[in-house]
């Protein structure tokens, strides 16, 4: 008999749970996708790497669990896709949250309904996007936005001109100005390194997630 006859063309009993786990892997991470993108487009190489992993994570635990692969090769697989990306540069917290969720649902769904009814996947499924939608997105942008700024007047910093340094910063940049930071003196060129925290337009407060600067000590 040709090796090629050997080779089952369609499995009847696995191909409807295929499709519906997929199905549902396609919907949880195309919600996401969009949640994530319409409140900020300049993360869209963040988006695209969410979708990328999320899917070929969907195909891989598919296969192990078809393949009765063991436990130990699906975690050093798993190992081996971090070190691939994360090794090119730091990631910031916000977009390796929401690159776990996107593993993490590529996970669940290629396994759940193995276990678990319709009802309970779309429940865990809604569960996990909500949450990320609710804190990650409409929470997390009502929080103080931080921008970093090197500023020259550094006569203003001292903590008796407080007012005055909030004053100039407000009237320079047009934002609302609820806290300073300062980072770094520079007395050779009289500048500093400060962070402020701007209070978010009230127009844009559900359009834009929060981010978060990060300084050399």
């Amino acid at each position: 008999m040709s090796p090629l006859l050997a080779i089952d063309l369609v499995d009847g009993a696995r191909l409807p749970e295929f499709l519906l786990g997929l199905t549902f892997n396609v919907i949880a991470i195309s919600s996401l996708a969009l949640l994530t993108y319409r409140r900020s487009p300049s993360r869209a190489m963040s988006v695209f790497a969410m979708v990328v992993v999320n899917m070929v994570v969907f195909f891989v635990t598919y296969l192990m669990s078809s393949a009765a692969v063991s436990t130990n090769v699906g975690f050093g697989l798993f190992a081996l896709f971090g070190i691939l990306r994360f090794r090119t540069g730091t990631l910031p917290v916000l977009d390796m949250t929401y690159l776990f969720a996107g593993i993490a649902l590529a996970s669940f769904n290629a396994l759940a309904f193995t276990t678990l009814t319709i009802v309970e996947a779309v429940i865990a499924n809604a569960v996990i996007i909500g949450v990320l939608e609710m804190l990650g997105g409409v929470w997390l942008s009502r929080q103080n936005n931080v921008h970093s700024i090197v500023y020259e007047r550094i006569e203003l910093l001292h903590p008796s001109r407080r007012a005055e340094l909030i004053a100039d910063l407000e009237t320079r940049t047009g934002l609302e100005i609820r806290g300073i930071t300062v980072h770094d003196l520079n007395f050779l060129n009289d500048t500093a390194k400060i962070s402020v925290q701007v209070v978010p337009a009230a127009s844009s407060a559900l359009l834009v997630h929060a981010t978060t600067e990060v300084y050399d000590n």
